[in-house]
C-alpha cells in the first residue's frame, strides 16, 4: 500500500479535514484583525499618554507618564482631570465621560491580543468560520474560553480609533496651550 493511500483520512475513519489553504487563510485573517486592534489600542495609549502630559503641564510629564500602561494612565487622566484648574466643568465632564469608555476597550483588546486563537482545522463538511475561540488566561486563574466573531474584532479596532481620535480632539480643543508645551526627555547628564 502507497504512503498516499496510508494517510488519506477517508480510509482510516477520520473525518476530513479543510485544506490547509482554507485554514491558513483563516488564520490569516485572525492575525490581521489582532494586528490592527494591536495597532489602534497603541495609538490610543499613546493619545492617553498626550492626556496625561498635558493635564499634568510640566516640563517633566513625559518621563511621568512614560511607561505607565493603559489602564494606569486611565486611572491617573481621571484623577488629573478631576482636579485641573485650567478645564471648564463642561470639559471636565466630557473628557471624564470619554475616559470611562476606555477599560472595557482594553480588556477585550487584551482578550483579542494575548489568547490563544482557534479553530486550527475545521472539517471539510463544515462552513469557514467567521469567528474565532480564544483560549484567554489571566493571572491565578483558570483559562477561559472567549468567542470573538470578525465582525466583533473589527468593531473593536474601530470604537478604539474613535475613542483615540476624540480623546486627542478633546487635548486639542482644551488643553492645546500644554500640548505645545516643551518637554524634558533626556536623561540628565
Amino acid at each position: 500500500m502507497s504512503d498516499e493511500a496510508q494517510l488519506s483520512p477517508h480510509l482510516d475513519g477520520l473525518p476530513i479535514l479543510r485544506s490547509e489553504e482554507d485554514m491558513e487563510a483563516i488564520q490569516k485573517r485572525m492575525s490581521s484583525l489582532v494586528g490592527e486592534v494591536a495597532r489602534e489600542s497603541a495609538t490610543l495609549e499613546n493619545h492617553l499618554r498626550q492626556l496625561m502630559i498635558c493635564l499634568l503641564d510640566s516640563k517633566y510629564a513625559a518621563v511621568v507618564a512614560a511607561g505607565l500602561g493603559a489602564s494606569e494612565l486611565i486611572d491617573m487622566c481621571t484623577a488629573l482631570v478631576k482636579i485641573n484648574r485650567e478645564v471648564t466643568d463642561t470639559q471636565r465632564a466630557e473628557c471624564r465621560a470619554n475616559l470611562a469608555t476606555l477599560k472595557p476597550l482594553f480588556a477585550k483588546r487584551n482578550q483579542l491580543v494575548h489568547g490563544q486563537w482557534l479553530p486550527e482545522h475545521v472539517l471539510e463538511t463544515e462552513p469557514l468560520p467567521d469567528r474565532a475561540l480564544a483560549l484567554v488566561s489571566k493571572r491565578r486563574m483558570a483559562p477561559t474560553h472567549v468567542d470573538i466573531s470578525f465582525e466583533e474584532a473589527e468593531e473593536l479596532a474601530y470604537d478604539l480609533n474613535r475613542a483615540g481620535s476624540e480623546i486627542f480632539a478633546w487635548i486639542c480643543r482644551s488643553l492645546l496651550t500644554q500640548l505645545r508645551a516643551e518637554q524634558v526627555t533626556d536623561a540628565f547628564p
